[in-house]
């Protein structure tokens, strides 16, 4: 299978919802708020696409980064037809590529990611603070 990655800064919000739907990250966003999606991708400045050989999503990692130290990874998201083919590991090393080595990327893994994100390398740091709710 034939996947592609590469930065795209135009990500319609029915891809988004297509590929976020199909993961169990699905029920922890907002998708059926189609203009709060919207808006969560217009604020991302950072985003890189997985797409097969038809050119439909199949995974994305949507960031925000100031482009001189540090991105954060606020998804990493793979369809689960199509989870354990590499993609996830595909989307992070375009992102590694494109930011350089001068910018860290950093993300909050999922419980269940954990093993993923040891695997491919990154390291596991304590600490996180949260004060948003989850009101669509």
């Amino acid at each position: 299978m034939t996947i592609t990655c590469a930065r795209e800064s135009d990500l319609s919000p029915e891809d988004y919802i297509a590929v976020l739907g199909a993961t169990d990250l699905g029920d922890r966003r907002p998708l059926g708020n189609r203009d709060r999606i919207a808006e969560m991708l217009a604020g991302a400045n950072f985003v890189v696409v997985a797409r097969d050989a038809a050119g439909q999503p199949v995974g994305l990692a949507r960031c925000v980064t100031d482009f001189a130290w540090v991105c954060y990874c606020t998804e990493l998201a793979v369809c689960e037809s199509h989870q354990g083919q590499g993609i996830g590991k595909q989307i992070l090393e375009t992102c590694f590529d494109l930011l350089g080595p001068r910018i860290g990327l950093v993300l909050i893994g999922d419980p269940d990611a954990i093993p993923f994100y040891e695997h491919i390398g990154m390291e596991r740091h304590a600490g996180f603070f949260h004060t948003r709710t989850d009101a669509e």
